[in-house]
């Protein structure tokens, strides 16, 4: 079949980056032709935007500095050689309602939404087209995979919530990330949903470990791999206590700290492949990120997650409780014990119920592309 898959925009996220190629990589797998449908996540103007990235990355630094876009440009050139070569050779991102009244007339057999927070009324755009009332045909196959409401509590209005209801009775399936969103749908859209795993560990690691060969990543010089979305004294902490236990050396595979951003080359984004090198090489792992969990999961790395109460907690909680984790979670520097630290993780229990979870996940995306003729 010839799938639409809608996503939102990555926006440099390494997790966004590597759903959407694990989606796309399982459906071409099961013999279908995926393409990806890109939307800007968050409703900003392009002079807000602006504001942002520079805000981000810049500070008061280069901030006075600023001309155009080129060193836009140079900050995201790993990150846009990889979406490039490997997810959306020929696609375009979306930004206009007029482009999906065109999307239509591409005659897909399917429309999949999904993965990642593509539910999350606060952060999607376009949230109104997550449900495909643009698609006005009945012929087409519409479902969602790996759904993410983002959080366990309901963010839609009144009005949405009954339009979103009649939309969604038009999905041959609905899968979704978190056991909340099975709860979410049952209550708010009187839909079953079936929980599924992240795209990501769809796949197994030998599949990144292919890319990673391809572009020829050296090794990284540390054992102790920290992915830390919002450093803070108390991660810092546990990084320092768990370094000096295991004996291990720190590394990093995200953006150096803003204040060692000395040189627009400190800015740029690791390759891709660079932080998927990270999770092969690592000894242990210390992340606040759902995608740093979920890779420490699949190459079998010990871990310690931080809970991200920011960026919603209901992803953590539902990841680990699939593989019986949920002791690795912590949420301040005193419950990240030293005994904590060093308690080991039966994988292959993990890996059995990887295998469990997949087998469901893989029969959800076959048994729903079936044709309905």
């Amino acid at each position: 079949m010839k799938i639409a898959v809608l996503t939102y925009n990555f926006n440099n996220n390494y997790g966004g980056m590597l759903q959407a190629y694990a989606m796309l990589k399982t459906l071409k797998k099961l013999g279908h032709e995926p393409e990806l449908l890109l939307v800007p996540s968050i409703n900003l103007s392009k002079k807000a935007r602006l504001k942002k990235f520079i805000k981000k990355h810049f500070l008061s630094y280069l901030s006075s500095r600023w001309r155009d876009n080129s060193q836009k440009t140079i900050i995201e050139k790993n990150t846009k050689y990889f979406i490039e070569k490997y997810i959306t050779p020929k696609t375009n991102p979306i930004s206009t309602k007029q482009h999906f009244s065109k999307i239509t007339k591409n005659n897909y057999n399917a429309y999949l939404v999904g993965s990642d927070q593509v539910w999350r009324a606060k952060v999607y755009r376009y949230i109104d087209y997550a449900f495909f009332g643009f698609v006005k045909s009945d012929e087409p196959i519409l479902m969602s995979y790996a759904a993410s409401f983002g959080v366990d509590t309901w963010d839609f209005n009144e009005e949405q919530t009954s339009r979103f209801k009649k939309q969604i009775q038009r999905f041959k399936g609905v899968a979704v990330r978190e056991d909340s969103g099975v709860a979410l749908c049952k209550e708010y859209f009187n839909t079953d949903a079936v929980h599924v795993l992240d795209p990501t560990m769809l796949l197994d690691p030998d599949d990144y470990r292919e890319i990673i060969e391809q572009e020829n990543e050296p090794n990284h010089s540390g054992s102790l791999l920290t992915y830390i979305l919002d450093l803070n004294e108390d991660k810092q902490s546990i990084i320092d206590r768990a370094s000096k236990e295991l004996d291990f050396k720190p590394f990093k595979v995200n953006l150096k700290p803003k204040e060692e951003m000395n040189t627009l080359e400190d800015m740029v984004y690791p390759t891709v492949t660079a932080w998927l090198k990270g999770f092969d090489n690592a000894e242990y792992v210390i992340t606040d990120s759902f995608h740093g969990c979920a890779f420490a999961i699949l190459f079998n790395k010990p871990f310690i997650a931080y809970g991200n109460k920011a960026r919603g907690m209901a992803r953590f909680n539902s990841l680990l409780k699939m593989f019986g984790l949920q002791d690795r979670l912590v949420a301040s520097k005193e419950e990240a014990s030293i005994e904590k630290i060093k308690d080991i993780i039966d994988w292959n229990s993990v890996n059995s119920k990887l295998l469990e979870y997949r087998n469901i996940s893989q029969n959800f995306l076959v048994e729903t592309l079936k044709s309905k003729k």
